[in-house]
């Protein structure tokens, strides 16, 4: 571990008063703590479009499974990307684990990297 502030191993960040959380954004004192997320109907619309494109990308997994050395497992991670999301607030770091066991196995496969890798974002995006 490297020493910081003078070998204190403090990272200099300092507040004093009072400390409200909202969602990720922090607010002291009397500050107001704002937030960028979207609003629930947008959140609940991208969410259900992640989901279809879950279900497309396990479909041409499962067409193409035969072209891929460990397809039967690939197909196996796309289906828990697919439950997880079925789950009325879905694990981002689960679904990024499931995703970056896929997104390697495809990276010669344009279309099918490209449905991953947009996944990927809007996982990280939104959840």
């Amino acid at each position: 571990m490297s020493e910081t502030n003078g070998g204190t191993g403090n990272s200099g960040i300092q507040a004093k008063g009072n400390i409200h959380f909202k969602d990720s954004a922090v607010a002291i004192n009397h500050s107001t703590a704002t937030t960028n997320a979207p609003a629930e109907a947008d959140r609940d619309a991208a969410i259900a479009e992640l989901r279809a494109a879950a279900r497309l990308l396990l479909d041409q997994l499962r067409r193409d499974q035969d072209q891929y050395e460990d397809g039967a497992e690939l197909v196996d991670a796309a289906e828990h990307v697919e439950a997880e999301l079925t789950r009325e607030e879905p694990r981002r770091t689960t679904l990024l684990r499931w995703l970056g066991f896929i997104a390697p196995a495809v990276q010669a496969t344009a279309g099918i990297a490209g449905n991953v890798a947009a996944i990927q974002n809007t996982v990280t995006s939104l959840l």
